[in-house]
């Protein structure tokens, strides 16, 4: 598998629905080593916008979970809690990151940030039921 044509086949999606929602985002798609395959800023989304879609991606990656189920689990006095504060803070638990599969294994995260929470989760949905 192409990990980079895979990538840009979702990012395609995220900017389709991203176009659709009115919502110009930023796109990250990491490997599981926390390698970045892909990124791109659409125009009009705010500069941070970028960073935080690569540390979704990257959370996504490496843990193999969406980053809005891992929000509980990272409170305080929650087993995760202390998982925030590694990797020099590059952890995220806002949704809008996604664990990507092919054939049932774990191959890459994807990050999308640049609206509210609830609309980078909800654009990032769309784009992977079309995938």
């Amino acid at each position: 598998m192409d990990l980079l044509t895979f990538a840009k086949d979702i990012a395609d999606r995220v900017e389709t629905q991203s176009a659709r929602a009115k919502v110009p985002v930023a796109v990250c798609v990491m490997d599981i080593h926390g390698n970045v395959v892909l990124k791109h800023r659409m125009s009009g989304a705010p500069a941070f916008s970028i960073d935080i879609s690569e540390r979704k991606a990257y959370t996504s990656a490496l843990v193999g979970v969406r980053t809005a189920d891992i929000s509980p689990l990272v409170q305080p006095g929650q087993a995760l809690f202390p998982l925030m504060g590694l990797s020099e803070g590059r952890y995220c638990s806002m949704g809008g990151g996604a664990p990507l599969t092919k054939e049932g294994q774990l191959v890459a995260g994807v990050g999308v940030s640049g609206g509210t929470v609830e609309q980078d989760v909800a654009i990032l949905e769309s784009a992977l039921r079309e995938a």
